[in-house]
């Protein structure tokens, strides 16, 4: 440090008191130390010129190795093979078969790059290989720089990142430039303080683009201190004003405003260093920001008569926030007595604007106008304010001032009043603007358009697309793509696909459409079903010479897909995989969509058959697949094919996981094919696993099943299940469990567990349960409790569906009380004269079969005669009556009311249940 202590350290350290810390002490002096020494290396950064070829660090460039740059023909198929393998997860076969090939010296530094590159963006890391000690140290370094190279230029970050972690692996040396690529793109100040090290380790000399690129590295991670240790200890030139520059933006990232400000007064300023305009903005925002203000001043003079550059930095101040800043340059530009003019004015204004200060705002605005400076930028900026405060009026004041001012409003005067209307969902008031616009001689163009199709797509006017559609035809400019795509958009959301195909007839030719407005269009006319646009789209796509990517193949397919074209959607698929231009697209989303059509349909076969072509084609499946092809086989009750394909997912590279989905996918399966047994044992084994809980669709198929089997005792331990697992039943489960109840005679534990099941979890039966309740009681033998439960469901609110009046109707047939079936029908027509409680809406009626049903058992006397006209009439006028309290005839009373009314006073019991590691698929070993 003696070469330091022979400055006048006392001064600096007077001169920095006030705006420094003890911490800000340590960089500023090891920062003196670089600048005005000759440059002391470091003992963590010492410097070290190595020899010629010693371990590998010489440059590529300059490297006379023997092994050729190009990959030889006889090579690229071998390439090609290790490649498949590790884009399929092979990784030991890939290793093996390059080592091999390198040991033979058959791989020169171009593929050994591109195996590099190949094995960086492989889905499986290297450190999992066993087999990757074969290419330990036996790799260059040259090959290494070459994929970092390659990787930069396509600004795949990334991969680069793991190309270290690579490196780390097979110890492959880096070389200089290496370092200073890998450094200048890292991203994470961990990363980047490791990789310093490395380089400290390696001997690698620490030259000024290297500082430089890390300086840039610390920026981003806003490592301060990484970065003035670098510069203090590494051996670099005096003065140098591209490392102060990268400096100075280092602090100003890490808001060490004071450090940023100190770092020009004493470092740059003594050496006579120029600004340019960018560090000129980043110090001025320096000095504003930690209250440096004869700085501001002296960095602001030196802009004095450049109006441009200082309405740049207002500008930038205001977006920054910084308003104080703002005022700051204006006052002093306004102090030296030089004119202000309209730049000045519009730069304060925006400003204002941006930092949210209207009264600010009209203050410079009342000064412009009364300079002479306010222009049409200078209206058009204060009405962007008042329009950001929600201000309409005052902005519409303002154009009737530019109007009387003989000030011509200019198409953005226009366009953000328009855009303000489209917000707020004024149409009318829209389109009165655009009006008022074409009579003031301005031609709408593709902003007037893209702000009215904007709420035609937010809000669905309809009605308001082909007035845009006009608006279109009138500009002075061609349609362009863009503005096309907007459009096309708004025809999809409301539905105006006519208005969309003629546009496309008569614009699309000279358009030039991406292939993403084509997948937008092609997913509209297939939710539309209209097929045969569908393919006139992809024809039109493909004779114009437009590549489609995944998602507008993928719009095609479930386009083909949602119409019941299962079998065309595969045959593109067939058509695309031979086509080596285009076998790229297919993927494992495509096919699984395809699947998807083959389960729709309830073809097992050709599911199977794609499925083959899946695996032969090496087309990876993941869980969605598989869920596909389990819910085909359950659907078309196949389900002596699952044991297989839960094979094949444990046998998958890398092996396919099932979910809750597949669980409950296969449970279901079970259940439909009457195999229940399977079923619970499939569920006992999930629950001994204890990695996916049962939810309430797998414990509802569960008690499907049992409901077709009629096993109330099991349904009834999976009810117990539920509630102690925390799983809460739904009207569904309740009407599951009412069918059950109803068939064993157990009416009454019916209907406790529906009141129980409801108040426990606080939710309401809803109308499938009450027609399950009044079907149980038609199963045992009470029709009057049923038509009570009717009278009862209405009074609570619950509105009776046809459904409910045919369980109502057959069930008093069933029980030979023909009358009473004839008031339900009366009832369900709203004919009147019925006796029982009706309630609100539309008559729900019967169909015909039952209906008929009633007038044959009544018949062909005279009741069955004016029934016939009752319902005839109400059939012809229909209309809601509104809810009638009528008593019921006779002394049936509503289940759910005793003496008093109360629910309570019923005998309701709820009724007892008499009955009481291995392979997680085990319980389906016996389906093979």
């Amino acid at each position: 440090m003696s070469t330091l202590m022979d400055f006048d350290s006392s001064s600096i350290i007077e001169s920095l008191s006030l705006v420094w810390t003890e911490v800000y002490m340590f960089a500023l002096a090891a920062i003196l130390y670089v600048v005005f020494s000759s440059g002391i290396a470091g003992r963590r950064f010492q410097a070290k010129n190595l020899k010629d070829g010693a371990r590998g660090m010489k440059p590529a460039q300059e490297c006379n190795n023997s092994r050729a740059l190009h990959i030889p023909e006889q090579n690229k198929d071998m390439f090609q093979i290790v490649s498949r393998a590790l884009r399929q997860g092979k990784m030991e076969e890939a290793i093996n078969q390059f080592a091999e090939l390198h040991a033979n010296g058959g791989a020169p530094l171009q593929m050994t790059s591109r195996f590099l590159t190949t094995l960086a963006k492989s889905d499986h890391t290297i450190e999992a290989s066993g087999n990757a000690f074969n290419l330990i140290g036996k790799l260059e370094s040259q090959a290494l720089e070459m994929a970092v190279a390659e990787n930069v230029k396509r600004n795949d970050f990334d991969a680069c990142r793991r190309l270290r972690q690579v490196a780390e692996v097979l110890s492959i040396v880096k070389s200089s430039r290496t370092f200073e690529m890998l450094a200048k793109h890292t991203s994470e100040s961990s990363a980047l303080a490791s990789l310093v090290d490395e380089m400290q380790n390696s001997g690698v000399v620490f030259s000024k683009s290297i500082v430089h690129a890390v300086l840039t590295a610390c920026a981003v991670t806003g490592d301060s201190e990484l970065a003035s240790e670098l510069v203090a200890r590494a051996e670099l030139p005096r003065g140098d004003s591209d490392l102060c520059t990268a400096l100075i933006k280092v602090y100003a990232n890490c808001e060490l405003w004071d450090m940023a400000c100190c770092i020009y007064e004493e470092v740059m300023l003594p050496a006579s260093l120029k600004l340019d305009p960018i560090l000129t903005e980043v110090l001025l925002k320096a000095a504003t920001k930690a209250d440096r203000t004869d700085l501001a001043s002296a960095l602001a003079e030196s802009l004095l008569g450049d109006s441009a550059k200082q309405a740049k930095i207002i500008r930038s101040y205001g977006k920054d926030g910084n308003f104080r800043g703002a005022i700051g340059i204006f006052n002093q530009i306004k102090q030296s007595q030089t004119p202000l003019n309209s730049l000045m004015y519009n730069s304060i204004l925006e400003a204002s604007v941006q930092c949210g200060d209207m009264k600010a705002a009209l203050h410079y605005f009342s000064m412009a106008k009364q300079d002479g400076q306010a222009d049409v930028v200078s209206y058009n900026t204060v009405m962007k304010g008042h329009l950001a405060d929600g201000k309409m009026n005052a902005a519409l004041q303002l154009l009737k001032e530019m109007s009387d001012s003989n000030m011509p409003a200019s198409l953005v005067t226009y366009h953000g009043i328009l855009n303000a209307r489209v917000q707020m969902g004024d149409a009318r008031g829209a389109w009165a603007l655009v009006e008022q616009m074409k009579a003031s001689g301005l031609v709408p163009n593709a902003v007037t358009c893209s702000i009215l199709l904007k709420a035609m797509t937010t809000r669905g006017h309809a009605a308001d697309v082909s007035r845009v559609v006009q608006l279109m035809d009138s500009m002075n400019t061609a349609v362009d793509e863009v503005l096309f795509a907007s459009m096309a958009e708004a025809c999809i959301r409301t539905g105006r696909l006519d208005l969309l195909s003629e546009r496309t007839r008569m614009s699309g030719a000279g358009l030039g459409l991406s292939a993403p407005t084509y997948g937008s269009m092609i997913k509209a006319y297939g939710q539309a079903h209209d097929i045969d646009q569908v393919w006139a789209l992809w024809a039109e796509m493909d004779s114009r010479g437009v590549r489609p990517t995944s998602i507008t193949l993928g719009c095609m397919v479930e386009a083909l897909v949602m119409n019941r074209c299962a079998d065309q959607a595969w045959h593109l698929a067939q058509k695309l995989w031979n086509d080596d231009t285009q076998k790229s697209l297919l993927n494992t989303v495509i096919y699984s969509t395809i699947l998807k059509g083959f389960a729709m349909a309830k073809r097992p076969d050709r599911l199977m058959a794609l499925y083959e072509e899946m695996r032969e084609r090496e087309i990876a499946c993941n869980t969605i697949t598989y869920n596909t092809m389990l819910n085909a086989f359950a659907q078309c009750g196949a389900m002596h094919r699952v044991p297989q394909l839960l094979e094949d997912m444990k046998t998958a590279t890398p092996p396919v996981e099932p979910d809750i989905v597949t669980y409950s996918t296969m449970v279901k399966g079970f259940c439909a094919s009457g195999d229940l047994d399977k079923g619970l044992q499939l569920l006992k084994e999930m629950e001994q696993d204890g990695k996916f809980a049962p939810d309430e669709v797998m414990y509802n198929s569960l008690l499907d099943g049992c409901a077709r089997q009629h096993r109330l005792e099991d349904a009834l331990k999976l009810l117990d299940n539920m509630r102690d697992s925390g799983v809460t039943p739904s009207n569904y489960t309740l009407s599951i469990m009412v069918k059950l109840l109803g068939r064993a005679r157990r009416l009454n534990q019916a209907f406790t567990m529906v009141k129980g099941l409801c108040e426990e979890h606080n939710f309401r039966a809803n109308i499938q349960v009450y027609t399950c309740l009044i079907q149980a009681c038609f199963h045992n033998r009470h029709p009057t409790k049923a038509l009570a439960l009717h009278d009862q469901l209405v009074e609570e609110g619950c509105i009776p569906d046809q459904k409910t009046y045919v369980a109502l109707v057959r069930g008093c047939l069933q029980a030979g009380v023909v009358d009473k079936a004839a008031c339900v029908v009366r009832c369900a027509f709203h004919c009147g004269g019925h006796g029982m409680h009706q309630a609100d809406g539309p008559a729900p009626g019967l169909d015909a079969s039952c209906l008929q049903e009633v007038i044959s058992k009544l018949g062909s006397g005279s009741e069955a005669q004016l029934l016939q006209a009752d319902v005839a009439a109400a059939q012809r006028s229909p209309k809601d009556t509104g809810s009638r309290r009528v008593p019921s005839r006779g002394k049936q009373g509503s289940p759910f009311r005793g003496k008093q009314g109360s629910a309570e006073s019923l005998p309701w019991r709820m009724g007892k249940s008499n009955g009481g590691s291995s392979d997680r698929f085990s319980a389906l070993r016996g389906a093979k």
